[in-house]
């Protein structure tokens, strides 16, 4: 059975005017086991490129958020690392805690001081960047409560300057139900891409290729959508989006983690207590 390569990078950017920063994350040899009966290698390239290979990409696939005080979008924000020049995405799921990526949180060296987190930050057509609900800083990281073989970390945020907790302020979102998820199905990746604009949240149609090993999926991302929410057509929480994986014949494809009954069970045990 053939192994694959998982190739993530990272790149996040402060809310100053900054160059990009590259981050080579985790690499995870995965099994090459989840499309041989689905798709030719012709086919795979074929809907890959279906997604990233269209210039302007359509509304339908890659479309900007414009009221981001809305359900579900107010509950996903811009995650900002101290002396990182970067921004990734994570995601509100209780009174006060969020979830981004391992390859993210780790970036913060377990010190909470060095992490923001921003919900609903948008951009107005004026190009002012506009933050509806305020700014929450880390308490404690969890970057690594399942290992760091899953690219899931728990972030605990301190009241905000009112007093009041980040749950209190925006709807946390729902989890829905992550078992029915299977190949074919549409689903959306909401998060902060950081290559066609910054500081402006985009909704991003994805279409599931595998649940085998781990989610595996078809669309377009950019740096930024790491640790972005993967939400169903009830804007139910499903999974999380990781990076961009690559098999030994030179195919690619998008990964991340299904909350999958097991891991979801443990994850409430967590983000509850």
């Amino acid at each position: 059975m053939n192994k694959t390569l998982l190739k993530k990078t990272l790149v996040l950017l402060t809310l100053a005017t900054v160059a990009p920063m590259s981050l080579q994350a985790l690499e995870t040899p995965i099994k090459n086991n989840i499309y041989a009966s689905e798709l030719s290698k012709e086919e795979h390239i074929e809907k890959w490129n279906s997604y990233n290979k269209q210039s302007p990409l359509g509304q339908s696939y890659f479309s900007k958020v414009n009221d981001t005080t809305q359900t579900p979008y107010q509950a996903v924000g811009s995650l900002f690392i101290k002396n990182k020049p970067m921004l990734a995405t994570g995601f509100v799921v209780s009174q006060n805690k969020i979830i981004t990526n391992y390859h993210v949180a780790r970036e913060a060296k377990n010190n909470p001081e060095n992490v923001k987190f921003r919900p609903g930050l948008t951009k107005n057509s004026e190009g002012k960047v506009e933050l509806p609900f305020g700014e929450f800083e880390a308490e404690t990281i969890d970057e690594a409560p399942f290992g760091a073989g899953i690219d899931i970390a728990i972030i605990k945020l301190k009241p905000n300057k009112d007093g009041k907790n980040i749950g209190e302020v925006v709807e946390p979102l729902k989890f829905g139900n992550a078992e029915a998820v299977g190949p074919h199905q549409v689903l959306r990746v909401v998060g902060y891409p950081n290559n066609t604009t910054q500081f402006s949240m985009y909704s991003q149609k994805i279409e599931v290729h595998s649940t085998k090993q781990g989610l595996k999926y078809f669309g377009y991302t950019e740096e930024g959508n790491s640790g972005s929410p993967i939400l169903d057509d009830e804007n139910n929480l499903v999974g999380i989006h990781a990076g961009r994986g690559g098999f030994d014949d030179g195919t690619e494809i998008l990964v991340g983690n299904r909350f999958e009954k097991s891991l979801l069970k443990e994850l409430k045990q967590k983000i509850n207590n």
